[in-house]
């Protein structure tokens, strides 16, 4: 229940692909907040509102998705939203940097 890079860094603005490998027996999501936001100490419907972009994978599965970075540069949250994956650390940041 990790993410290894825990931490990114990419350019404000660019289309960013991501290649997503998910070694595990259940479902994973990748979710970027709003900055500014994070989901507390658990995550819930309610944050589903602070949600920037997010993409899911099956497990045992790869997946390559692509999102736009944000154009403010910062560092932003990234979590699973599923089955208290959260909540045992699956978390990370986003840092978005000046083009």
């Amino acid at each position: 229940y990790k993410y290894t890079p825990n931490t990114l860094s990419v350019p404000a603005g660019k289309e960013i692909t991501l290649n997503l490998k998910n070694d595990g027996f259940v479902s994973h999501m990748f979710i970027i907040f709003k900055q500014g936001t994070d989901a507390g100490e658990m995550f819930g419907p309610e944050d589903e509102e602070n949600i920037y972009w997010k993409v899911e994978v099956l497990p045992g599965k790869s997946a390559v998705a692509k999102f736009t970075a944000p154009s403010e540069p910062g560092e932003y949250y990234v979590t699973c939203g599923l089955g208290g994956h959260h909540e045992v650390g699956m978390v990370g940041k986003l840092i978005v940097v000046e083009k």
